[in-house]
């Protein structure tokens, strides 16, 4: 189940919420303590859906200022009024909390454990002291310090689910943002998200329509395996929309998350029986490659893995980065033979150079601040280097653009002088976001053929899918999700 808090503060903005987080939601929270005046009468005649009352003290985390008989006498009043649960913290004093317990319908008690700084190591003890309280649920919520918190929780949450116990377990923060999409996978009673970005009741709560609708964390899932993204930074990562949405399309019950990892060893060791397979972004496509059993010919020339593949027991990395490109040029032109120039020296032009040279093509590199960087790559690829500023200069018959350059937020800025495009040149831009970029735009009003970076991205996300899969990638749905998010 998803649960949308209504934190609006003040009554109008509340029942403002209310309306539009039914439409998600399958049950709200009432946060009574972050509603100014809030009017508990007016709140729940508005509420259709199952709903939960909260009034959560400023030692747990909320904003209630009165004292604990005030606070659980709006609770026992919500129940009174007919609200589905209320929700008590496991820290209030013992002389307030147990009668609370023992004198209402303990099914409809929510008995609650907050800690916003850190995971401890072990959460047995306290769930096992948890379940000794009357209460019909607990909620236990940590601050992950770590990704492998996540774990813990993961772990916690397949015990309940055996002792047939209501647990509602997740992680807070941008480390445990996992939690909030995994948790009712593992047995959760339900997960929060919010009604928009900016409204949320807990640091690393994403949108409720994302879970819904993205994540389809209601659908049962019999069996699932676990993909996602590594790299730091990855919350800009567009990768989740389309693999997900290709799980969809093919009947999969597979799931696609962001790993937030800074220690690509550590994460691998630790979560290597977690997922079945991930995207790589920087800075991991090469720190990854010693953890691998075994590295694609391709993957191995480029020096980068951005796929990587559970194969007979054995971990493999890929490089679809470069495949993907190549099958974008080979749709617009052949490359035989061709002037090809690649702004930038990165490990994008690196993939991507490689490809080129396999395709016969006559290719220059260019560097920027980075001379030294820019030599090595035409070394390693045996071509031409030149300083950026001269790439108006050249004989150009294919223009690859391999730099953040035009990127989002900078879309007003371009690699490339306009007045140097050349009617009939094919100018190709890896950056997808925008999908539109500045390049682009002056180099079709030139005459030239253009290829956006979303065919990079779809293509060799496409080929992820299939290593994975076995199966035959739904390109046209993929592409379809990313051009709606980007537009």
């Amino acid at each position: 189940m998803i649960c949308i808090p209504i934190v609006g503060a003040s009554m109008p903005k509340a029942l403002e919420q209310i309306t539009s987080a039914e439409k998600i939601a399958d049950i709200l929270e009432l946060r009574l303590d972050l509603i100014d005046s809030p009017d508990l009468k007016v709140l729940l005649n508005a509420v259709s859906k199952p709903v939960i009352v909260t009034n959560r003290s400023k030692l747990d985390g909320g904003q209630f200022k009165g004292n604990d008989d005030e606070r659980l006498q709006a609770l026992s009043d919500a129940l009174a009024a007919g609200a589905d649960y209320v929700d008590i913290e496991v820290s209030t004093p013992r002389e307030f909390l147990q009668p609370f317990l023992e004198g209402h319908e303990t099914s409809r008690i929510i008995v609650s454990y907050h800690d916003f700084s850190h995971t401890p190591e072990d959460l047995n003890p306290l769930y096992e002291t948890m379940s000794a309280l009357p209460g019909g649920i607990i909620k236990i919520v940590t601050y992950a310090r770590d990704l492998s918190d996540n774990l813990k929780m993961f772990q916690l949450l397949e015990r309940a689910k055996k002792e047939n116990k209501k647990l509602i377990g997740l992680c807070m923060g941008d480390l445990g943002e996992i939690s909030r999409v995994l948790s009712p996978l593992y047995g959760g009673l339900l997960t929060f998200g919010s009604l928009e970005t900016g409204q949320e009741s807990a640091p690393g709560q994403i949108p409720a329509n994302a879970l819904k609708n993205i994540y389809r964390v209601n659908d049962e899932r019999e069996n699932f395996k676990v993909y996602g993204v590594i790299g730091n930074p990855v919350s800009k990562s567009m990768g989740y929309l389309i693999h997900n949405r290709a799980f969809h399309e093919t009947g999969s019950h597979n799931i696609y998350v962001s790993f937030l990892v800074e220690n690509v060893e550590k994460f691998f060791i630790a979560f290597k029986d977690f997922f079945s397979g991930l995207s790589v972004t920087m800075p991991a496509k090469e720190n990854i490659m010693s953890l691998l059993d075994k590295v694609d010919a391709t993957a191995q020339s480029i020096g980068a893995v951005n796929t990587v593949v559970e194969e007979d027991g054995k971990w493999v990395g890929y490089n679809t980065d470069c495949s993907g490109a190549i099958a974008a040029l080979d749709a617009a032109t052949s490359l035989k033979g061709k002037n090809i120039l690649i702004l930038g020296s990165g490990g994008t032009a690196k993939a991507i150079g490689y490809g080129i040279k396999e395709k016969s093509g006559r290719l220059t590199v260019t560097y920027n601040r980075n001379k030294e960087r820019g030599e090595s790559l035409a070394k390693e690829l045996g071509c031409e280097l030149i300083h950026c500023r001269d790439a108006g200069t050249q004989s150009i018959d294919i223009l690859i653009n391999c730099s953040p350059v035009g990127m989002s937020p900078n879309i007003n800025e371009t690699p490339f002088l306009a007045r140097d495009f050349k009617e009939g040149m094919v100018v190709f831009d890896s950056v997808y976001n925008p999908l539109e970029t500045k390049l682009l735009r002056e180099a079709k009003a030139a005459g030239c053929t253009v290829i956006p970076g979303s065919e990079l991205f779809i293509n060799q996300a496409a080929r992820q899918f299939e290593l994975w899969t076995g199966k035959p990638a739904p390109i046209d749905a993929m592409r379809e999700v990313l051009i709606e998010k980007l537009t």
